[in-house]
């Protein structure tokens, strides 16, 4: 997404769409996103969108998770 966009509320919308695309597109196919653990924002709205945390794991930089697409939208 566009960074001037950002937090402006467009992101559950913008992300439904990839989700929705996905599924249609490549039926049967997992889901999965890899996500910073800080970004708490975003691990909100990859929650509202049916993802849940699968895995954790840390790099020298920072740390993160993996969640996985459980329900359809």
């Amino acid at each position: 997404m566009n960074p001037n966009v950002v937090g402006k509320g467009n992101g559950f919308e913008f992300c439904t769409y990839i989700v929705k695309f996905i599924e249609e597109h490549y039926k049967r196919t997992p889901i999965r996103l890899t996500v910073a653990k800080f970004n708490l924002r975003a691990i909100h709205l990859y929650e509202k969108l049916g993802f849940v945390m699968e895995n954790e794991f840390s790099t020298d930089f920072a740390e993160f998770i993996t969640m996985i697409k459980k329900d359809k939208l």
